[in-house]
């Protein structure tokens, strides 16, 4: 029954599934209605990083049209009997609209001039809890003030459902599901078991519910990295069969343990009787039992019997996996190519150097630099190396099932990404300093993370303002995209400059931090827990403007420096000299450069042998090859008041004796070779008159 539905890529494209998966057909322009976020977080326990460091986690928000602000939500108190509200998954600007969740989210923060958005109403409600904690926003809770912190990771799943406000029986999804996590838990454990609980109660549906079936079941699962001070664990959730409830399931991650999940479900064998290790749903193996996907007695992978297999695509998966466990561990060497359910790696590796920030936020702005499947070394990257991959469209004709049969490489460093971030949760340290969030908005290799910690009263404005409707210089998102889009023009020359600025900033802060947070603790010590998060708030928006403000101008310097196919290597000069980029050889191989596609410059030089009798020095004038056959005329007369400038022209030698040609015949032969229609008769241009290159018509024209 298992193989029914997930080895063959068929049962991606619009097969009915039994259970609540509803037959969908391909829309009418053949795409999705919703464009999907398919993210990538690591999980680092505070066993594998550096001391000190304490446990990290990340995400990298990869979607083409979410809202790319970070917002505080501020810790609150609720009157008994009261009912939280339930909004419905939207990650789209404005994510939310209303006055409750952190001043950036109030109607009257929005940007003036677009839409008039209303204020976000409830879908539904929950029973409340007496307070709430503070924590950092995006389109998941990020961390809250006990450093709880999660990273997400949407996965395909072989169940789904709709939600109560489009006619289903589900209620929440993975957004509200992380918040109110945030909003109620300290550990990590405590959250894989809220949300879980949550989900099996009142019901789970996915980040996309309707389109193709592809796209449906590609988002009908979701996991999130989670961890806080002491503990990481892995979650993942789905639907039931019944559209009305959840499965779930949580692995804790071993100290000094690594994992990442990249789109698809990583837990595999699962062992619920080791609640030190293992949390989950009681419904785990009788849903998969009576949905058909699993028979009692077989051999139980949560990731073969609820996940969806992607056939040939699932290099868009296991690839990052990889490359996030090889980079953590490379004594392993881990094979690159796998089965589709990657049974070659394990759930988690210990790392072989304990790890920094740095190395983390390596990791997510890698696109496999230095492997065979490094984006900016094929020639899909174009001649200066580009790693983008843009997303499939059904142009030019192409149907979904022609896209589906192709693939590029995944990167974890994705030219969609709307913010990105790593984590920090330090157990010897105070909540205060030790809940840090280095937030990077735009693409990971493109952009800064700037540190905010996670006791600010409120996020820094460049932060928390601007959409993808309109370019907003207030916005570090715009000031990142700029630059990043200008400099993948030319990106193997221009990516040093990036990474240089990256370093000097960043570097400067892991310097620095130190001091940072030992200075906040002693402003605690005379003025509490309130005077030191009121300086780490002007601290981090003093780092967020510093950033938006030299990124800017260093579009400015990218642009002046690069342009039009050149580099200015030095501006500071008398007069500027260019340095010409061209294009490397296996481009201009490829593109027929040199004849037909293919073709190399010995092949092209071969069959033009003889065709050209200078000899060319570039940016001089050609030499003439000395012959006891060639003229050697000192000066060629072509008409009155004008001189021929050029080379003296080569005349084969023949039974003749040519030694005593005419000037008529020896101007005639100058007119042929530089292609003028001038003779010894022609008028003379006047001063001031324009010639072919917009000379005058006495002295020499201009150097092309």
């Amino acid at each position: 029954m298992k193989m029914l539905f997930s080895t063959s890529i068929l049962s991606m494209i619009g097969l009915t599934l039994t259970g609540t998966a509803s037959s969908y057909e391909l829309s009418s322009d053949n795409t999705p209605q919703h464009d999907p976020d398919q993210c990538t977080a690591i999980l680092v326990t505070a066993g594998a990083a550096k001391d000190g460091v304490g446990s990290m986690t990340t995400h990298t928000n990869d979607c083409l049209d979410c809202d790319f602000r970070l917002v505080k939500v501020p810790a609150a108190d609720h009157a008994p009997g009261s009912m939280r509200p339930i909004i419905g998954g939207r990650a789209q600007y404005p994510r939310y609209v209303g006055d409750d969740r952190g001043e950036p989210y109030s109607k009257e923060a929005l940007a003036k001039g677009l839409y008039d958005w209303k204020e976000t109403v409830a879908v539904g409600h929950i029973p409340e809890v007496p307070h709430t904690y503070a924590y950092l926003d995006g389109d998941y809770g990020i961390q809250n003030e006990f450093q709880l912190s999660m990273g997400e990771s949407t996965c395909g799943a072989l169940l789904h459902s709709r939600p109560t406000f489009d006619g289903g029986r589900a209620l929440l999804e993975m957004s509200e599901l992380s918040r109110i996590a945030m909003e109620r838990c300290k550990t990590s454990r405590c959250a894989v078991q809220l949300m879980g609980d949550l989900a099996v109660e009142y019901g789970f549906y996915g980040a996309v519910w309707e389109g193709d079936m592809m796209t449906v079941l590609g988002e009908a699962g979701e996991a999130m990295t989670v961890t806080d001070k002491e503990e990481s664990w892995m979650f993942h959730v789905l639907s039931d069969d019944t559209g009305a409830s959840a499965v779930w399931v949580a692995q804790r991650v071993p100290e000094g343990h690594v994992t990442a999940v990249a789109n698809g479900f990583v837990i595999k064998e699962v062992d619920l009787s080791d609640a030190d290790n293992f949390l989950g749903s009681d419904n785990l193996y009788s849903v998969a039992s009576r949905a058909g996907l699993w028979t009692e007695g077989e051999h139980f992978s949560f990731a073969e019997v609820y996940g969806l297999a992607r056939g040939h695509l699932s290099t868009y998966v296991n690839r990052r996996v990889w490359r996030v466990l090889s980079l953590a561990a490379p004594s392993l060497n881990l094979p690159a190519e796998t089965d589709m359910w990657a049974r070659d790696y394990p759930f988690s590796v210990p790392v072989d150097d304990g790890l920094a920030v740095a190395d983390v936020a390596a990791m997510q702005r890698d696109y496999y630099e230095g492997t065979p499947y490094d984006t900016s070394a094929n020639p899909a990257g174009g001649p200066y190396g580009n790693p983008a991959r843009y997303d499939q469209s059904p142009v030019d004709g192409m149907t979904k099932e022609d896209l589906v049969a192709g693939r590029f490489e995944r990167t974890i460093s994705l030219f969609r990404t709307s913010y990105s971030f790593v984590t920090q949760s330090r157990a010897s340290l105070p909540d205060v300093v030790g809940g840090l969030t280095w937030f990077g908005q735009f693409t990971p290799h493109a952009t800064v993370y700037v540190p905010v910690y996670a006791s600010v009263l409120e996020t820094p404005e460049s932060l928390s303002v601007g959409s993808l409707h309109r370019l907003d210089r207030r916005s570090c998102w715009w000031a990142f995209s700029a630059v990043g889009n200008y400099a993948a023009q030319w990106f193997s020359f221009t990516i040093g400059e990036i990474r240089a600025m990256q370093g000097k900033l960043e570097e400067g802060w892991f310097q620095g931090q130190e001091e940072v947070e030992a200075l906040a603790l002693t402003i605690q010590g005379y003025g509490g827990d309130v005077a030191a998060r009121g300086y780490l708030t002007e601290w981090s928006a003093a780092q967020a403007e510093m950033v938006r403000a030299e990124w800017w101008e260093f579009l400015d310097y990218m642009m002046g420096k690069y342009r039009d196919g050149m580099k200015m290597a030095d501006v500071k000069v008398d007069m500027i000299k260019p340095t010409k980029l061209f294009y490397p050889r296996w481009w201009l191989e490829m593109t027929g450069f040199w004849g037909a596609p293919g073709a190399t410059a010995s092949e092209a030089k071969k069959n033009n042998e003889g065709e050209f009798e200078y000899d060319v020095e570039w940016d001089k004038k050609p030499k003439h090859k000395k012959s006891a056959a060639s003229f050697n005329s000192d000066e060629v007369s072509v008409h009155s008041g004008s001189t021929f400038d050029g080379p003296t022209p080569k005349v084969d030698a023949g039974e003749d004796d040519v030694a005593g040609a005419s000037s008529a015949a020896v101007a005639k032969a100058a007119s042929d070779v530089m292609g003028a229609t001038t003779t010894a008769t022609s008028p003379v241009l006047g001063a001031g008159e324009q010639g072919p290159r917009g000379g005058g018509g006495t002295g020499p024209s201009p150097s092309p």
